[in-house]
């Protein structure tokens, strides 16, 4: 393939990653984690063969826990929340700083402002949410979201 087909099929496969957070049953992480072995084919210059390794063992895990769970937690819409907040942040981070250190961390702070704004909706108040569940809660739907939202941000973000 030429460079500016890869270019293109990093753009869908990161885009096809977030629109896949936003529905609980797709496991998402694939689709961005194929973004950025398209960015690194494309000829890339930050996404080398250690940062595929890196974020082809977060998909990994990320897959582990989903096959892992026994059930969903929260519902869709906690899950729209979630992934927002994610997407929102990793690219607000990419705004801030260039580095994947800003889209992860602000990834990972909106995801966790995005849950605290679904626990406080009123449909939430049905999944009562102990501090332990809360914890689970939050880890169950935002490391994916985290992931993802990170990944799709740095390939989209390694080809302009």
């Amino acid at each position: 393939m030429t460079t500016p087909a890869l270019i293109t099929l990093t753009y869908i496969l990161a885009i096809a990653g977030i629109g896949a957070m936003f529905v609980p049953r797709l496991p998402s992480a694939i689709a961005s984690c194929a973004a950025l072995v398209c960015a690194h084919i494309a000829g890339a210059a930050y996404v080398d063969a250690k940062i595929i390794i890196y974020w082809s063992i977060a998909t990994v895990i990320v897959l582990a826990l989903r096959i892992l769970q026994p059930a969903p937690k929260g519902s869709a819409t906690a899950q729209w929340y979630i992934a927002l907040g994610a997407t929102a942040g990793a690219f607000v981070g990419y705004a801030i700083a260039p580095t994947a250190a800003a889209i992860i961390i602000s990834s990972a702070i909106a995801t966790f402002l995005g849950s605290v704004i679904y626990i406080r909706t009123p449909k939430a108040r049905a999944y009562h949410v102990a501090p332990g569940n809360f914890v689970q809660f939050i880890c169950a739907t935002g490391l994916p979201a985290i992931v993802t939202a990170s990944m799709s941000a740095i390939a989209i973000a390694t080809v302009i």
